[in-house]
C-alpha cells in the first residue's frame, strides 16, 4: 500500500491523504478520482511515498477510487509553481489547480470532447521580417541568455510601434530550432488573433491558442494538443500561464503593465508575477515587454533582479505623433458646424472640442483613419432631474446607473457591476419633474455626435456592448485594419496592441476619468493609457496627432505624455511612492469582508482587525507591517454585499505571507455566517 497527497478543490489550506495500490501506478501531477465528503471529487497528485501522513491512522484513510491520467498532467515544475502560488497568495492549493487545469478537467463523466477552432484555421498575416538594429541587439542578447542557461528576467522597453512582436517571434524561432518551446500571454482576448495570425504565418501547425473566450471543449482539446507535444508555441491570455507545455525556453508577457493580468475575483493572482516564477522554475528566460513599464518592473531593474533592454525608436523609423493637450475648462458655446441644414447646437451638449473637431474632419477629408478613446460605455453616466438633483443608483449597489441606448433604441438604465436593467423613466420619482437628463459621456454618446456631424463617415464602436462574441470584435478589428471604418470609438479595448496602418489622428474624450478614481496608482494608469492609446497614431508613413481633452492640463501624467517622457514621470511618480509608502517600496495585502447586512459586515471587520492587531502585538518578527482600517469599500454595496476592508502594509513580502498564512484560520474562525472573507495580495484595484 502507496499514499499520495490529493489537492482537492474546497477552501482547506491542505493536500489530503489517499491511499493506492502498486498496480495503481500513480505518479504526482497526474488526476485521481477520490470520494470526499460523500461525493466523487477530482483531484490532482501532488505527492507519494510508502508511509501516510504522521498523525493520521492508516485506517481512516480512504482509498482512491480511479486514476485518470495515463501521464502527469502537471509537470514537477508545475506542481512547484501550483504551491508557491498557493502559498504566495494565500489560497487553497485545490483553488489554484482549478484555475490551471481545464474545467473539463475536473468533472466526472465529463462528455468527450469536440474538435476545436484551431490555429489552422486562422489565416496567416504578415512575412518575415528583417529586424532593425535595435530588435536585432534586443533578440540577440535574450538569446545568447538562454544559449547560457540562464533563468533571467528581461524587460523589453521599447516605444509604441518599436516591434516588440517581431523580437518575440525572432526568439521563438530560434527556442522551436533548438527543439524547446515558447508561451506569449497578452492582456486581452481581441489581441489573439492578430498575433496568432503572425506566428502561424511563421510556425505554422506548432501553434495553439489557449483563453476563455474558447468553449470548454476547445480549450480541453487544445489544452491536450499542448500536453502532448504538438504545440511549440502557445499564445494566449493570463490563463495560458498553465499551458502544459514541456522544455520551456521563453515566457513572454506582452504589456506587462496591464492589469487584465490580475485575476480580480476567486483566486486573484497575477499571471505576470507567476509567469517570472515559472520561467525561473522551468530554467526559461521570462520577458516582459512594454512601451509603460510598471513602476514595479522599473523597480526591479534598478535592484538588480531583471535586466532592461530598450528599442527607441520605431520599426519602421516613422515618428512618434504630435500630441496636443486641449484645457475643456476653457470650451466655450459654438454652433453646430454643419450649418448648411440649418441645425444651432450649444457647445456645452458636444463632448468634441473645436480642435478635436477640426482634426477630425481633416483626417476624412484626407482619406484617413480616427480613433477616439471614451472611458465609459453607454450613452451617458448617469440621469439627474433637474429639479431636485434625484440620480437613479442600482438597488444593489453604490453605483449610479448608465444610461443606455439612445438614438432611437429603448432606453435603459443599467448597473456595470452587477447587471441590474430598468426601462430609464420619463419623469422623477422623487419630485415628479420631467426635466430628466444625461450627464457624462459614454461611447455611445459619442458615436451619436460623430454620426450627426460628419454623416457619410462610416463609423464603428467597440466595446463589451458590442463585442459580446468574438467574432463580432474580430470582424470590427479587421474592418478597421482594411479601412472600412473611418472613426472606430471604443473604450481601453482599443488602446492595446493594435496595428492599424492609415490610422492618423487618435482623440481621448476625457483624460480626467482615470485621474479622478481614488487610488494610489491613478496617476501610473493614467500616464500608462494615454501613452497606449497615443501610440496607435501615425504607425506608417503619415504622421500622427493625438488630442488628449481635460479639465487637468498641467496634470504631471499628462504633460509627461505629451513629451513622450517615460523617465521623467517614473522618477517623480517613484519619489511619491516612498514618500507615501506604496508599492513597489511595501508590499500590500487587501482584506476585505462582505455581508448582506451592513452591521453584520462591519462587526465582522472590526473583529478581523483586533485579531490582525493582537498578533502584530504578539509577535516582533512581524514588526514594520502596518493595518490601515478597518473602513468601508470605497464601493460600499456591492452586488447586494455590504463591503469593509482593511489594507496591510509590509516591508516584505515574507513579512507579509507569514502574517497572512497565520491571521487567516482565526478570522475564518471568527465569522458569523453569511460573512464572506478574502485576501488579495498584491492589489491592483481597492474599489
Amino acid at each position: 500500500m502507496k499514499y499520495a497527497d490529493i489537492a482537492i478543490q474546497s477552501p482547506v489550506f491542505k493536500l489530503f491523504t489517499y491511499s493506492f495500490d502498486d498496480a495503481q501506478n500513480i505518479s504526482p501531477g497526474m488526476r485521481v478520482e477520490v470520494e470526499f465528503r460523500g461525493k466523487k471529487r477530482i483531484g490532482l497528485c501532488f505527492a507519494t511515498s510508502d508511509d501516510p501522513t504522521p498523525g493520521i491512522p492508516p485506517a481512516k484513510i480512504k482509498k482512491i477510487s480511479s486514476v485518470l491520467d495515463q501521464k502527469p498532467s502537471f509537470s514537477t515544475a508545475m506542481l512547484k509553481l501550483a504551491e508557491w502560488m498557493s502559498s504566495y497568495y494565500c489560497a487553497p492549493i485545490g483553488e489554484v489547480v482549478r484555475c490551471a487545469l481545464p474545467s473539463r478537467m475536473l468533472k466526472s463523466n465529463s462528455p468527450k470532447t469536440t474538435r476545436a477552432s484551431s490555429p489552422h484555421e486562422i489565416r496567416p498575416e504578415g512575412g518575415i521580417s528583417t529586424l532593425n538594429r535595435e530588435q536585432a541587439a534586443a533578440s540577440a542578447e535574450i538569446i545568447r541568455s538562454s544559449s547560457d542557461g540562464e533563468s533571467r528576467v528581461f524587460l523589453l522597453h521599447g516605444i509604441t510601434g518599436s516591434g516588440k512582436t517581431e523580437v518575440y517571434l525572432e526568439i521563438f524561432g530560434e527556442m522551436v530550432s533548438k527543439g524547446r518551446t515558447a508561451l506569449l500571454l497578452v492582456p486581452e482576448i481581441g489581441l489573439t488573433p492578430q498575433l496568432t495570425s503572425r506566428a502561424v504565418a511563421k510556425f505554422k501547425d506548432d501553434v495553439a491558442v489557449y483563453h476563455s473566450g474558447l468553449t470548454d471543449a476547445q480549450r480541453h482539446e487544445q489544452w491536450l494538443r499542448i500536453r502532448d507535444g504538438k504545440a511549440k508555441v502557445v499564445i494566449g491570455t493570463r490563463s495560458a500561464l498553465f499551458a502544459p507545455l514541456e522544455r520551456l525556453g521563453v515566457i513572454v508577457v506582452d504589456e506587462e503593465h496591464d492589469p487584465s493580468f490580475k485575476q480580480d475575483d476567486g483566486f486573484q493572482y497575477n499571471a505576470r508575477d507567476a509567469a517570472v516564477m515559472r520561467a525561473k522554475l522551468e530554467g526559461a528566460v521570462a520577458i516582459l515587454g512594454s512601451a509603460t513599464p510598471s513602476l514595479e518592473s522599473l523597480y526591479n531593474v534598478k535592484a538588480g533582479k531583471y535586466s532592461k533592454l530598450e528599442m527607441n525608436s520605431r520599426a519602421n523609423f516613422s515618428r512618434l505623433p504630435e500630441i496636443t493637450i486641449v484645457d475643456m475648462r476653457a470650451k466655450q458655446k459654438r454652433e453646430d458646424r454643419n450649418k448648411s441644414e440649418g441645425n444651432r447646437k450649444k457647445r456645452e451638449l458636444c463632448a468634441l472640442s473645436p480642435e478635436l473637431y477640426d482634426a477630425i474632419e481633416k483626417a476624412l477629408n484626407s482619406g484617413e483613419q480616427t480613433m477616439l478613446f471614451v472611458g465609459r460605455r453607454g450613452f451617458a453616466s448617469l440621469i439627474q432631474c433637474a429639479g431636485c438633483g434625484e440620480v437613479i443608483k442600482c438597488p444593489n449597489c453604490d453605483i449610479s446607473l448608465a444610461l443606455h441606448g439612445n438614438s432611437g433604441k429603448k432606453e435603459k438604465l443599467n448597473c456595470h457591476y452587477c447587471g441590474y436593467s430598468i426601462d430609464a423613466p420619463n419623469t422623477c420619482s422623487v419630485c415628479g419633474s420631467d426635466q430628466i437628463s444625461p450627464i457624462g459621456f459614454g461611447t455611445e454618446r459619442i458615436e451619436a455626435e460623430i454620426t450627426d456631424f460628419f454623416p457619410s463617415a462610416k463609423v464603428a464602436r467597440l466595446d463589451s456592448d458590442t463585442v459580446m462574441r468574438s467574432s463580432t470584435r474580430r470582424k470590427i478589428l479587421n474592418d478597421m485594419r482594411s479601412g472600412k471604418i473611418d472613426v472606430l470609438i471604443g473604450t481601453q479595448m482599443i488602446t492595446k496592441g493594435h496595428d492599424f496602418p492609415d490610422v492618423t489622428l487618435v482623440g481621448v474624450i476625457s483624460a480626467d476619468l482615470s485621474l479622478s478614481i481614488p487610488d494610489f496608482r491613478s496617476a501610473e494608469r493614467t500616464f500608462q493609457l494615454l501613452t497606449q492609446v497615443a501610440g496607435r497614431a501615425g504607425r506608417r508613413n503619415r504622421p500622427g496627432r493625438v488630442i488628449i481633452q481635460t479639465r487637468q492640463p498641467s496634470h504631471l501624467s499628462l504633460v509627461s505624455a505629451k513629451n513622450h517622457d517615460c523617465a521623467s514621470f517614473a522618477e517623480a511618480e517613484i519619489a511619491q511612492r516612498i514618500e507615501s509608502g506604496y508599492p513597489p517600496f511595501t508590499r500590500l495585502a487587501n482584506i476585505r469582508i462582505s455581508s448582506t447586512e451592513k452591521k453584520k459586515a462591519r462587526m465582522a471587520a472590526e473583529t478581523a482587525a483586533e485579531i490582525i492587531k493582537k498578533m502584530l502585538l504578539e509577535s516582533r518578527s512581524e514588526s514594520g507591517i502596518k493595518l490601515l482600517g478597518p473602513a468601508p469599500a470605497i464601493i460600499e454595496k456591492l452586488r447586494g454585499r455590504y463591503r469593509w476592508q482593511m489594507l496591510l502594509k509590509a516591508p516584505s513580502a515574507s513579512a507579509l505571507s507569514s502574517l497572512l498564512k497565520n491571521a487567516r484560520p482565526k478570522i475564518e474562525s471568527s465569522l458569523p455566517g453569511n460573512v464572506r472573507f478574502g485576501i488579495d495580495v498584491d492589489p491592483l484595484n481597492l474599489l
